[in-house]
């Protein structure tokens, strides 16, 4: 491998170590101490959401008979509220549960409640209220080393599942997810080489889409590598995670770049190769700065997100600024594919021409709103079904639009005409190239 190959391998695997945090995993790790614990009058450890009457807490630590040494849980409700206080005996009262350190390894129940529910868990210890016991310098720590598993029942009722309540079924909703996009590639994938391999007008846009959905794919293979890890350990592979998560935006720059080059009309006419020349005519245009601009603030939104929340979770423009950021952005582009879809179908005669625009029209929506509709819909359901319905919402909305693209591109009916006429199409690069096929 040369020089170049190593430095970018390199970058690379430091921008993941960056933004990788193992705080989202449900099986913690790492040391207690009460210098952290005074300075933010308790430690932060974790937050789970427990269902089940078998619900638990398990845990191994290095030591005990340790002054005041414990684990305090609070309902989400009540922690929010007890962020505020500046009491720290006040914070402290308003847990719920208070369980010690008894032992080297023990366990703690969870009271059980009908649905699903958030619990905080911050350590402190005899310390930590203390204003007249200084903080102790850092050259002599003191601190527990610990390992707390949150669980909860399995099919049988053991508690032995790592997930949450809000993660639940996410796993073996990629399993058939995965199991769906095998089936279909064995059905579809002869019919698609074939196309590619004959040319034609739809050459270049099938290559583009393919190119999409193998990166949905993988992101979803990485997901579920990921969520496999996580069911056995708790910890689960944060790398393939965030993996995850950038081959899906790589997923979305590439139908990005797919749907804007067929709405301003760049690669609709027949055997369409991207060339220098035409590449660059492309850059000039003020709708191409535009889109460059947006794409350059979702790249940043997305770093941004990452570095914001303690939680490496796809799919969570709620959650942040950076994410809302995220989703005005998708906006913008829905925004702009429609306002120049409407100019093309209002000028059209041919009722031919005017379907696939619609057609095409419709499947650019569902791309680009999906993910922001399912967020504004989940605000209506309860905290621990919003995950898995934004999740979920997302990869099927992407998904049909996907599939729906596949169908409008392959029917002859449709496209093969359009693509004919398309010189037709406003901000045309090469009109003459368009017309000496329409004649």
């Amino acid at each position: 491998m040369t020089d170049k190959g190593h430095r970018s391998v390199f970058m690379l695997t430091l921008i993941f170590w960056l933004f990788v945090d193992d705080g989202q995993a449900k099986t913690v790790s790492g040391f207690l101490t009460t210098n952290s614990a005074k300075e933010t009058m308790g430690q932060y450890i974790a937050g789970f959401y427990f269902h089940g009457e078998t619900a638990e807490i398990q845990y191994t630590v290095n030591m005990t008979n340790i002054g005041g040494a414990s684990v305090y849980l609070y309902l989400d409700e009540d922690w929010q509220e007890a962020k505020e206080t500046t009491n720290c005996l006040h914070k402290l009262q308003m847990a719920r549960l208070n369980n010690l350190f008894e032992n080297r390894t023990g366990r703690w129940s969870v009271t059980h409640f009908v649905r699903p529910r958030l619990w905080h868990l911050v350590y402190a210890d005899a310390f930590t209220c203390d204003k007249g016991r200084p903080i102790i310098p850092l050259e002599q720590p003191v601190y527990i080393s610990y390992e707390i598993k949150m669980l909860n029942p399995d099919s049988l009722g053991y508690p032995a599942n790592h997930f949450g309540g809000d993660e639940a079924g996410l796993f073996r909703f990629y399993q058939i997810l995965l199991i769906t996009y095998f089936v279909l590639g064995c059905i579809y994938i002869p019919r698609v080489y074939e196309t590619i391999k004959k040319g034609g007008p739809m050459d270049f846009v099938i290559r583009l889409l393919s190119a999409a959905l193998c990166l949905q794919a993988s992101a979803a293979v990485t997901i579920l590598i990921h969520l496999r890890s996580y069911s056995i350990d708790g910890y689960g592979s944060p790398m393939f995670e965030l993996l995850s998560e950038l081959l899906d935006l790589t997923s979305h720059f590439v139908m990005l770049y797919m749907l804007l080059s067929l709405s301003l009309g760049w690669a609709l006419g027949h055997s369409y190769r991207p060339t220098r020349t035409s590449l660059s005519k492309i850059r000039e245009t003020s709708a191409t700065r535009i889109v460059i601009f947006i794409g350059i603030l979702q790249g940043m939104s997305f770093l941004w997100e990452q570095y914001e929340q303690q939680e490496q979770r796809m799919y969570h423009l709620h959650r942040s600024y950076a994410g809302i950021s995220l989703a005005i952005a998708r906006l913008l582009l829905a925004a702009i594919f429609m306002s120049h879809l409407r100019n093309v179908i209002s000028s059209e005669r041919s009722a031919l021409k005017r379907d696939f625009y619609n057609s095409f029209t419709k499947c650019c929506m569902v791309w680009f709103l999906c993910s922001p509709l399912v967020v504004l819909m989940s605000l209506l359901l309860s905290p621990y079904l919003r995950f898995k319905l934004i999740t979920t919402g997302v990869v099927l909305g992407q998904c049909i639009a996907v599939f729906m693209l596949y169908r409008l591109f392959l029917s002859r009916s449709l496209y093969w005409e359009v693509s004919a006429l398309s010189s037709y199409l406003p901000l045309r690069m090469d009109k003459s190239f368009g017309s000496k096929y329409y004649s």
